[in-house]
């Protein structure tokens, strides 16, 4: 098999040209990290590839609950300090003793680096001090009950090392503590790894191991028939039944945590893309765009079963989802009613921004919604681009006035920081809102409910939360959870997660 013969890469060492050794396992998604620094891109495919190599101080389960990682204990000193144990006899893969230093230090940079992915988990977090070798202290700017699911942003870096070489120079030969060492790599095509023989966990079954980036999901799925990859991660719900007709593979499938959903543009009266002021400063416009969806066809026609129609953004698996919040009804009519209110009866001309290789049938969901909007009036312009374009041009830097995008996360107040409250880029809140959906009533709930240490009364106002900033808001309107799909070759087991991470260490020989 193509995978199996040795690679065709060469490196230069010591003046001679060697061949890397081939692969024992080849997974392959349909995008990749363009970082490996573990706190610089919240992102499930670049933080899969990232955490082949680092650790996580706390992990979900695939139930979506915190267990302990590289922090194996917590006890809640008082509101706003926590003691947290950290595991003795981990080693990073350059040979040096991970200490307790460097976990205060992997926490406080995650918290506090101005360009950190993470501060939407941990920003409020003001102190990490070392009390001894295995136990550290945990200083909140405000109670949060929730440290323990926070701590899950933060990934261990080696202090000394990381400082030395320079961030620049560390993401680009990365040295962490997690199952697999760091080979080569090339941004957003692959990643070369080798199972860390010091790894403190169980080994993983495969020694060597490469995640590459095929960008087409026929492409990917050829790939797995033709037995040149052993995994195509994000199998299209066309492509399901060349699998399933297939006895050299099998599809692994799971209803997801991922909303897909569309932003708009809540501010700008001059925005993106439009000619006129921005129509969806008006609630009954925002109301209009999410009447016009029909997402029942889309999840029939376009992902032929392979999602749900999402009520709220919330997933089923968040703390807060409340099944008695429905979507707004599929209404064309209603929708064109709400148009004329607003006084677009004869609509409005506008650009709609969408990633074509980063979610199932995404570019093909876009041009749905492109369809049905214009069935009420607008004249939609779909611009489907790839990912790297729609995140750094559009999506990340508010240069769209309509995106669609996605999210998925099991902890419920890292969503709220992270996508609802208003921006605010010092205190690095709202930090994936750059359309600036902003209610300075739910900013003050979000922020009060993240200090409720009861469950009950903290989901409740969670829930209360959707309420306001969707059903009276409109804040986003959420399309649907996807479902997260997977091809594997036969001869391997290996079960999808509902939070969409991949990782080589889940993958096992069969029986």
């Amino acid at each position: 098999m193509l995978k199996r013969a040795i690679y065709t890469l060469l490196l230069t060492l010591g003046g001679f040209v060697v061949a890397q050794q081939a692969p024992d396992l080849v997974i392959a998604f349909q995008g990749g990290a363009t970082t490996l620094d573990p706190m610089m891109r919240n992102e499930t495919t670049a933080m899969t590839w990232q955490r082949h190599m680092f650790d996580n101080l706390t992990v979900y389960d695939r139930e979506g609950v915190i267990q302990p990682w590289i922090v194996t204990g917590w006890e809640n000193v008082d509101e706003t300090t926590w003691r947290v144990t950290v595991r003795d006899g981990v080693t990073f893969h350059d040979g040096s003793t991970m200490t307790a230093q460097d976990v205060a230090f992997s926490i406080m940079r995650a918290a506090t680096h101005p360009r950190s992915e993470m501060r939407g988990a941990v920003g409020g977090v003001v102190g990490a001090n070392v009390i001894d070798d295995s136990t550290i202290e945990v200083l909140t700017a405000g109670p949060d009950p929730l440290l323990p699911e926070h701590l899950n942003a933060v990934r261990v870096v080696p202090e000394a090392l990381l400082e030395s070489m320079g961030e620049q120079a560390f993401a680009e030969d990365p040295v962490g503590t997690g199952p697999y060492t760091f080979v080569g790599w090339l941004a957003e095509d692959h990643l070369n790894l080798q199972a860390y023989p010091g790894f403190w966990g169980p080994a993983p079954a495969f020694e060597h191991v490469r995640l590459e980036v095929i960008p087409s999901g026929a492409t990917r799925v050829a790939a797995l028939l033709s037995g040149e990859i052993d995994i195509a991660v994000e199998v299209l719900p066309q492509d399901l039944p060349r699998v399933a007709a297939s006895a050299d593979a099998y599809v692994t499938q799971v209803p997801g945590l991922r909303l897909i959903y569309l932003a708009m543009d809540h501010v700008r009266e001059d925005t993106p893309g439009m000619d006129e002021p921005n129509p969806f400063l008006d609630l009954r416009v925002r109301q209009a765009v999410f009447h016009a969806i029909d997402m029942d066809l889309i999840a029939s026609r376009v992902m032929s079963g392979a999602s749900t129609p999402a009520p709220q953004f919330y997933a089923p698996f968040n703390e807060g989802f409340d099944p008695s919040i429905e979507r707004l009804p599929y209404d064309p009519e209603r929708a064109r009613q709400l148009l004329a209110e607003a006084g677009y009866a004869d609509g409005f001309s506008l650009r709609f921004d969408a990633p074509n290789d980063r979610y199932l049938n995404d570019a093909l969901i876009a041009q749905a919604i492109g369809g049905m909007l214009r069935e009420v009036g607008l004249d939609v312009e779909v611009n489907a681009v790839p990912r790297a374009v729609f995140f750094g041009d559009h999506f990340n830097t508010g240069n769209s006035t309509m995106a669609m995008s996605g999210w998925a996360s099991f902890d419920t107040s890292n969503t709220l920081l992270s996508i609802f409250h208003c921006w605010d880029e010092e205190a690095g809140l709202g930090r994936f809102n750059p359309f600036w959906y902003c209610n300075p009533e739910v900013d003050a709930m979000i922020l009060e409910a993240n200090n409720v240490f009861d469950p009950g009364d903290r989901a409740a106002a969670y829930t209360e939360i959707m309420r306001i900033s969707q059903v009276e808001d409109v804040a986003y309107v959420p399309l649907h959870y996807q479902n997260e799909v997977a091809a594997v070759r036969t001869g391997l087991d290996f079960e999808m997660r509902a939070d969409g991470y991949v990782f080589a260490t889940d993958v096992t020989p069969a029986d």
